[in-house]
């Protein structure tokens, strides 16, 4: 059994299982086919060299991404949060009867929303170096539950 990769489908071929082979099909070992796939599951993509060999290549995070990915991974955060306290079929009857649980339910989502502003304040003000710090789920300005 040999691992094969092809630069043009792009994708990994087992000569036990695939009876035709790409023709620009490289031979890999089994170790390096398990380091890409590892590779790619933390983010990387796979991509071939200039002699079709196939790399992890990672993509280069800039300060911007990271900060998008941090803002992105806040507003997830505060959705999860609010859709614990009150799902949107919850909120809908709130509206529609108006009670004071519906109010305290309101203001707990009125809190998830003005601490997700605030973090996200935080992370645009932050220093590049300090956004590995961040760490939207548990940031201590979100409320206590």
């Amino acid at each position: 059994m040999a691992i094969f990769y092809s630069a043009a489908t792009p994708g990994f071929f087992d000569d036990a299982i695939h009876a035709d082979l790409p023709a620009d099909a490289v031979a890999i070992t089994a170790a390096h086919h398990r380091e890409l796939l590892a590779a790619q599951a933390e983010g990387a993509s796979i991509v071939a060299d200039d002699r079709g060999k196939p790399r992890a290549h990672r993509p280069t995070v800039t300060i911007a991404t990271r900060r998008a990915a941090l803002i992105r991974a806040v507003k997830r955060q505060a959705a999860r949060r609010i859709d614990a306290i009150a799902p949107i079929w919850r909120q809908l009857n709130d509206q529609r009867a108006p009670s004071e649980e519906g109010e305290a339910r309101f203001a707990a989502i009125d809190a998830i929303r003005a601490a997700s502003d605030a973090i996200e304040a935080d992370i645009a003000a932050a220093a590049g170096d300090a956004l590995a710090t961040i760490d939207p789920a548990a940031h201590p300005l979100w409320p206590q539950d």
